[in-house]
């Protein structure tokens, strides 16, 4: 019996018919329906017998394949999984079948048979190799594994509790899968061989990661390459804060410098000063403790960028004595507030000390130029540093 629907024309019944099986498309389906059979003994043979099928779909695209297993399967697994299959079609193995009684064919060794399904009798038995495969199977196949070409799996995932699919191609699809990992794992290897204080390189990495994510190619090779970018992204986070390591501490001897200059001339009850920390909070620590220690009766305010010149997030924080806080009514939290709302930032705390950011700021010395106005007129006019 064969089902359709008429697209055109009209039929009645007792009109003659002409049905003609789509041969280019079988050719793509044929391959994949016969590689199913080989997954399916590739993973009794990587996880065990109690694999056991529990669905399958084969297309002109590609073949997919649900079995019973409790967890997902490791990399180690996958990657002996896709090479059990590729070996099979690269050993040339012959599909065959025949059709027998299926009490006979029930008593085959090795045969294997969809649980819960209910089979003819007689039955038609399809065989991979000597005994690669052997299953009760009434679809279409290719004659010879070395049709499929090539195997590349590309993604295993869970769809119920206890049961995996994986999702395979084969011929031309799966070659050019192959061929788009190999372009990509060269990438990832020129980029492990950037220096690691390659400008930019922990941002570059993270592109790679969002473009393998998308990528169409083997699942096994992705996580490889996800392994490998996320080390390049180590390298480059671990020398950014070498670096910045080396910029905190030129710039907490900077500070040093100018409140000591400050306090030596006797001029101001207050700075405020660019300070090159990036937005390392643990760094404006150390910029304040070192205020406290070298002037504690003088109120402090760094300004910093993530970014020197980005235009992009800004970081600002501060500290006050009681003393100015009390004689002036200088509070830190009001003071941080009123100058950063001029790059429409945010920020609070106590009288003491505060901080707050701003997602983004173009004019930083019109920050510094809104924190100098607000001290000094609270200061009636005393001039800053």
């Amino acid at each position: 019996m064969h089902s359709g629907t008429v697209v055109e024309g009209s039929m009645d019944i007792g009109s003659n018919v002409k049905c003609q099986v789509d041969y280019e498309r079988r050719k793509d389906i044929a391959p994949n329906h016969s590689m199913t059979h080989v997954l399916n003994a590739a993973l009794r043979q990587i996880l065990g017998d109690g694999v056991d099928q529990r669905g399958s779909l084969c297309n002109d695209e590609k073949l997919r394949f649900d079995f019973s297993h409790k967890k997902a399967m490791s990399a180690k697994q996958l990657r002996a999984t896709e090479e059990y299959c590729q070996k099979v079609i690269s050993n040339a193995e012959p599909v065959t079948s025949k059709t027998m009684p299926l009490e006979e064919a029930t008593a085959l060794d090795g045969v294997r048979a969809v649980f819960g399904e209910v089979y003819p009798d007689p039955v038609r038995v399809v065989s991979v190799g000597d005994d690669t495969s052997i299953e009760f199977c009434g679809g279409t196949h290719i004659e010879n594994t070395q049709e499929a070409d090539a195997f590349v799996i590309v993604e295993e995932t869970a769809v119920a509790k206890g049961i995996r699919r994986i999702s395979a191609v084969t011929k031309d699809i799966a070659k050019g899968a192959i061929k788009q990992g190999e372009v990509f794992e060269q990438k990832v290897k020129d980029a492990e061989n950037l220096p690691s204080d390659t400008p930019d390189l922990d941002k570059i990495a993270g592109t790679m990661r969002k473009e393998l994510d998308e990528s169409f190619i083997s699942a096994v090779l992705k996580a490889d390459l996800r392994g490998r970018i996320e080390n390049i992204q180590k390298k480059a986070v671990e020398e950014k804060k070498r670096l910045l390591a080396g910029r905190v501490d030129r710039c907490v001897n900077q500070v040093k410098e100018e409140l000591s200059k400050a306090v030596a001339d006797g001029e101001t009850k207050f700075m405020v000063m660019n300070v090159d920390i990036g937005a390392d909070s643990k760094a404006s620590q150390k910029i304040m403790n070192a205020a406290k220690a070298i002037a504690p009766d003088m109120a402090f305010m760094g300004i910093s960028e993530e970014e020197e010149g980005s235009g992009g997030k800004l970081m600002a924080f501060t500290i006050v004595p009681e003393t100015l806080v009390d004689e002036f009514g200088l509070k830190a939290d009001e003071w941080i507030r009123e100058t950063l709302i001029v790059c429409g930032g945010r920020g609070g705390g106590k009288p003491s000390n505060a901080q707050g950011q701003a997602k983004e700021c173009a004019d930083v010395q019109a920050v510094v130029n809104a924190a100098n106005e607000f001290v000094a007129a609270k200061m009636n006019g005393t001039p800053a540093i």
